[in-house]
């Protein structure tokens, strides 16, 4: 076990060469998934859990990756298996990304009211079966960087002392800014498991993006220093696609909140309709073209990319399967889970109703999950599979 976080460490350099190298072996991301409309939910379920468990980001962020690629790769045919792998997955990551005293135990998972509001029970059996089954898809080899894993020693060089805002005023007090941004990193962070749109950067570009676009909604310049660079290898110009991506789901969460909080006034009679004050107001931030010329060249495709992000977050309907319809879009040409390997059934009423829920375009972060991913050190591997 660590005695201090890695990436605070006498070998941090040598950590971060390591994942690095490690990120450019990760398979492809093909979204092909039948089931791909659905991810939302168990990703919000995933997140729920972890938050209720108080596990590390990191085992949240790996928990996901392993059930995006897994469902990448096979066809799951009934929600109960589905259910099934999902937290199989959250089990098997906290076993190997956090400390040993933080692994629920399947007693723990099953008496959450998340999963008995389901009328859903995960057998030991069950549970055993599926982490094997797991561990052979991904070779065994669960040591898969996510931008949990960089967004830390990031965050290292996230504010100096030569900081100033963008209104040209220094910064008052470094070390209040650098808790500030150290929350929108976090939160920026938990907005790239909701799209899978973030599969198309390498990881430690989306953490590097995380604290780019947290020094924009922060309104410090310069938006990318000579530290961040150094630290990262990273320029403006690497990040400045993911970092716009973020920047529009950011708009977003806003627009959402003040729709929100004007409709909750509009309900309270002989209540004046005041103007809705934010923090950081999302139009003072310029796009990332305007201040280095260099970036010229990116700003006809990131316009895009981020046109049709906004869409999809704006116009997503549940499918199919949302709806309880397990038709052929089922049974693509994936290859055969053995083990999983039963009689297709119809999803249960209330389990349809609550993913077309999560499916409409909102994040759930801002109005569900605490503040339990702003925790502090939180990364003590371990190898214990008991249970």
């Amino acid at each position: 076990m660590m005695d201090e976080p890695w990436w605070e460490g006498r070998v941090a350099s040598d950590i971060h060469c390591t994942l690095r190298e490690k990120e450019l072996k990760l398979p492809a991301f093909r979204a092909h998934s039948p089931l791909l409309k659905s991810r939302r939910f168990f990703v919000d379920i995933l997140t729920l859990l972890s938050s209720h468990c108080q596990l590390c980001p990191t085992a949240r962020h790996l928990a996901v990756y392993l059930l995006d690629h897994f469902m990448d790769r096979y066809n799951i045919s009934t929600s109960k298996h589905l259910y099934t792998v999902a937290v199989s997955c959250l089990l098997l990551a906290s076993k190997f990304e956090d400390r040993e005293d933080h692994v629920p135990k399947l007693e723990q998972i099953n008496s959450t009211r998340i999963l008995s509001s389901q009328n859903f029970t995960l057998t030991k059996k069950e549970l055993l079966g599926t982490e094997l089954l797991l561990l052979e898809a991904f070779g065994w080899n669960l040591c898969l960087p996510t931008p949990a894993h960089f967004l830390d020693y990031y965050l290292l060089a996230s504010v100096s002392q030569k900081d100033h805002h963008c209104h040209s005023w220094p910064t008052t007090c470094p070390r209040k800014t650098k808790e500030c941004l150290k929350e929108y990193a976090h939160y920026f962070l938990e907005v790239t498991l909701q799209d899978h749109v973030f599969y198309k950067f390498q990881p430690s570009v989306v953490a590097a993006a995380c604290v780019g676009a947290s020094r924009i909604c922060l309104q410090l310049s310069p938006y990318w220093t000579q530290d961040l660079q150094r630290i990262s290898h990273y320029s403006l110009e690497h990040l400045s696609m993911c970092i716009e991506i973020l920047l529009v789901a950011y708009d977003n969460v806003l627009k959402d909140a003040v729709a929100v909080k004007s409709q909750a006034l509009a309900m309270v009679p002989g209540t004046p309709l005041a103007p809705t004050q934010v923090l950081f107001q999302p139009p003072t931030y310029p796009t990332l073209s305007q201040p280095p010329a260099v970036l010229a060249p990116f700003q006809t495709p990131v316009q895009d990319l981020c046109l049709a992000y906004r869409d999809s977050l704006q116009a997503q309907r549940p499918g199919s399967l949302l709806s309880g319809n397990t038709g052929s879009s089922l049974h693509a040409s994936y290859p055969a889970l053995q083990p999983l390997d039963v009689c297709p059934m119809p999803l249960p009423t209330s389990l349809s109703m609550q993913m077309a829920i999560t499916a409409e375009p909102r994040h759930c972060l801002t109005a569900t999950y605490g503040s339990s991913y702003f925790s502090g050190s939180h990364v003590f591997p371990t190898g214990c599979f008991d249970r």
